[in-house]
C-alpha cells in the first residue's frame, strides 16, 4: 500500500488491512454507521432510522447503559416496523390478491375471464404473498444491522455490519422482485383470459398461461461461468465501496492535510456544522468557496468539497465523519505511524476457497 493507491485504488480490503490497528473507535462507529445507512430506505420513520442517527452524531463512544437502553428501543420497534413495511408492499400487490394464493378458485376481476388463465392468477397471488413476506424480512434483517451500531466499537463492529447489509439489501431486492412479477402475473391474467374467454380447447389456454409463468419465474438460465462472474463483481463492488468509506473518514493515510485556524472562520465553521448535523452534504461546494474566501489555499481539502480529487472519477460519498468537516469542527485527528515491523497479511489466493491445500499437497485435485 502506497499514497497513490490509497487516494485512488478500489481494493477497501488492502486499504482497510492498512489502517486498521489505528482507527479510533469513533472512526469504526462512524464507517459502520455509513453501511447502516445504505439501508435507510428499508426502514421506515422511527426508533430504527433514529438510532442510526444517533450513533453518527455522537462524538464519543456510547456508554454501556446508553447502548442498552438503545438496543432495547430498537428490539421494540421491530414488530412495527415490519408490519409497516409489510403493509406499505401489501398495498402495492393488492391487484394481485395475495391472499388467494392457497384458495381453490381465483378472484377474476372481469365477467368474461376463464378457468385456463388459473396458473397465471394463482402465480400472480403466489409471487404478491411472496413480497410481503420477503419484505418484513428485509426489514428484520436491516433491523439486526443497527443493532450492531449500540455493540463495543472497533473491528468486529464492522465486520458484523458488512454481511448484515448485504444480506437486507438482497433480501428486499428478492422482495421487490417479487412484487414486480405479481403484478406482471396479474396483467398476463387479464391479457389471457380475454383472449381465452371464447376458445374451445381450454388445455391448450392453460398450457399457454403455464408456460408463460414458466418463462417468467424460470428467466434466463445463468451458466457456472455466469454465476462466477457475478460474484466477482459484487466482490469488487463491495471493496470499492469500502475504499470509499475509508477514504471519507481517514482522508489521506500517509499525509496530514494543512489546515490554518484563520481559515475556520464563523461562516465555514457554521457551515460545516449544518452540513455535518442536517447531512447537508449538497452544500459541500459552498463549504469549498468559503474557504476560498478565507484563503484556504490547501487543494486536498478544497478538491474534497468541490469533488474533483485526482484520480477518483465518481464524487466522493459524503458521510458523517467527512474528514473535511471533522478538520474544520476541530475532532479531526490523524492516523498514528504504522506500528514497527507491521506487515500486510499476503492475499489469499482464491482457489483456497475450493481446495484445502494441504490436505491435497501431492495429490491431484482434479483426480
Amino acid at each position: 500500500m502506497n499514497e497513490t493507491s490509497w487516494q485512488t485504488g478500489a481494493d477497501g480490503e488492502e486499504m482497510l488491512e492498512f489502517v486498521a490497528d489505528r482507527l479510533s473507535p469513533r472512526q469504526w462507529l462512524l464507517a459502520s454507521a455509513a453501511y447502516a445507512r445504505r439501508l435507510w430506505d428499508a426502514l421506515p420513520d422511527g426508533p430504527l432510522r433514529q438510532a442510526i442517527d444517533a450513533a453518527e452524531l455522537a462524538l464519543a463512544p456510547l456508554s454501556a447503559k446508553e447502548r442498552n437502553a438503545w438496543l432495547k428501543k430498537i428490539d421494540a420497534a421491530i414488530p412495527d416496523a415490519v408490519s409497516r413495511a409489510q403493509a406499505a408492499q401489501r398495498a402495492i400487490v393488492k391487484p394481485a390478491d395475495p391472499d388467494a394464493a392457497t384458495v381453490a378458485d381465483p378472484v377474476l376481476s372481469k365477467p368474461n375471464q376463464a378457468a385456463p388463465s388459473f396458473p397465471l392468477f394463482q402465480a400472480a397471488s403466489r409471487h404478491a404473498a411472496n413480497a410481503i413476506e420477503g419484505i418484513g424480512e428485509a426489514v428484520a434483517e436491516a433491523a439486526a444491522a443497527v443493532r450492531v451500531l449500540f455493540e463495543e466499537p472497533g473491528p468486529e463492529m464492522l465486520e458484523s455490519i458488512r454481511p448484515l447489509v448485504e444480506q437486507a439489501a438482497a433480501s428486499r431486492t428478492r422482495a421487490n422482485t417479487s412484487a414486480n412479477n405479481a403484478l406482471r402475473l396479474k396483467g398476463e391474467g387479464d391479457e389471457h383470459a380475454d383472449r381465452s374467454a371464447g376458445v374451445k380447447n381450454k388445455g391448450r389456454a392453460e398450457a399457454e398461461a403455464l408456460e408463460i409463468v414458466r418463462k417468467l419465474e424460470e428467466g434466463k438460465g445463468k451458466s457456472q461461468d455466469d454465476e462466477f462472474e457475478a460474484e466477482m463483481k459484487r466482490e469488487r463492488a463491495a471493496a470499492k465501496q469500502l475504499a470509499r468509506v475509508l477514504r471519507e473518514i481517514v482522508g489521506n493515510a500517509f499525509k496530514p492535510p494543512r489546515f490554518e485556524p484563520a481559515w475556520r472562520t464563523e461562516e465555514v465553521a457554521a457551515l460545516a456544522q449544518t452540513i455535518y448535523e442536517e447531512r447537508a452534504f449538497e452544500r459541500m461546494v459552498a463549504l469549498g468557496d468559503a474557504l476560498l474566501d478565507a484563503d484556504c489555499d490547501e487543494e486536498a481539502i478544497l478538491r474534497h468539497c468541490r469533488g474533483t480529487e485526482v484520480g477518483i472519477k465518481e464524487p466522493p460519498q459524503h458521510l458523517r465523519g467527512c474528514w473535511v468537516l471533522e478538520l474544520i469542527l476541530g475532532r479531526y485527528a490523524s492516523l498514528p505511524a504504522p506500528k514497527p515491523g507491521k506487515k500486510p497479511k499476503p492475499k489469499r489466493d482464491p482457489f483456497d476457497d475450493f481446495f484445502d491445500l494441504k490436505s491435497l499437497r501431492g495429490k491431484d485435485p482434479f483426480a
